[in-house]
């Protein structure tokens, strides 16, 4: 099983918009002649991934039931055991006698501070690494994340889902606030990678999110981020996602879409591109036979 988290500290840069693209073309590839088993799980209290996987209904009685990544840590943090089968939500189905978008599961958010976190029991924060990613990893082959911004050590249900990380993916636009949170991105993975040297989170790379390369705004801003991503040795990607009207509507989950295209318009195309470029990234980091 691999899991990528995406994660930039600075909010609106389109984390949650790349993590549900990504997950719509990830859930229609093959593994072994079989559908790539899917999860996404959602970090960010605001919800917006699951419901724009889900519906704002679904989300709302998962939360309510107590289905949840939150309620999950609970649980794992007071030694319970866990019916991973209950707390997953699996979107599926039609609606409007149009056909489904690919099938996938998900598992939703919670905002931290609506929850009993007695006494910290999410310290260690190697509790999701040491004891969900075991049982994920029967089930799934990729795990994606869609952390929150605005992070710092004392968000440990967020730090947790970051140290459970294989790798992070950490999208940018190229203007100066945006390049101005970096500084503080890195050092939250590097934060990450010191509490947990068993398994450490790698940075995949800087992807650039709605980006024109042909803008004044590109040419100013690209020699700051290549300075930093060479001083921290962390990867730009080649590929970049460019601005897309259509994403507007993406996330809403009062419309049907009839394709993934439709869907996404041409920002989908990228995304199939930067997902290549990202398992090529991704199988070059791994050690040789």
């Amino acid at each position: 099983m691999y899991t990528i988290a995406l994660y930039n500290n600075k909010g609106g840069v389109g984390k949650s918009t790349l993590t549900l693209a990504m997950a719509d073309f990830l859930a229609t590839l093959q593994v072994a002649g079989r559908p790539l088993r899917l999860l996404v799980i959602d970090m960010d209290g605001q919800g917006s991934i699951s419901t724009a996987l889900l519906g704002e209904g679904l989300t709302q009685r998962a939360k309510s039931g107590g289905c949840s990544i939150g309620h999950l840590a609970l649980q794992l943090a007071n030694g319970q055991q866990v019916n991973l089968q209950a707390l997953l939500q699996n979107r599926s189905g039609s609606r409007g006698g149009h056909p489904p978008l690919p099938s996938l599961t998900v598992l939703p958010s919670e905002r931290e501070s609506m929850l009993d976190f007695d006494a910290n029991p999410l310290r260690p924060l190697t509790l999701l690494s040491q004891r969900l990613k075991p049982l994920l990893a029967q089930q799934f082959d990729l795990v994606l994340l869609d952390l929150p911004g605005s992070l710092d050590e004392r968000h440990l249900l967020a730090i947790n889902a970051l140290i459970m990380s294989d790798a992070v993916l950490i999208p940018v636009e190229l203007t100066r606030l945006a390049l101005q949170a970096l500084p503080e991105t890195v050092r939250m993975i590097r934060y990450a990678q010191e509490k947990n040297v068993q398994a450490l989170p790698q940075p995949l790379g800087f992807i650039l999110n709605r980006t024109d390369r042909r803008s004044r705004q590109y040419r100013l801003h690209l020699p700051a981020l290549q300075a930093l991503a060479e001083q921290q040795q962390i990867p730009c990607f080649d590929n970049h996602l460019p601005h897309a009207a259509d994403l507007a509507n993406a996330s809403d989950d009062t419309l049907t879409f009839t394709s993934l295209k439709d869907r996404y318009g041409t920002y989908y195309p990228h995304v199939r591109k930067v997902v290549k470029e990202l398992f090529d990234r991704w199988q070059h980091q791994q050690p040789s036979a």
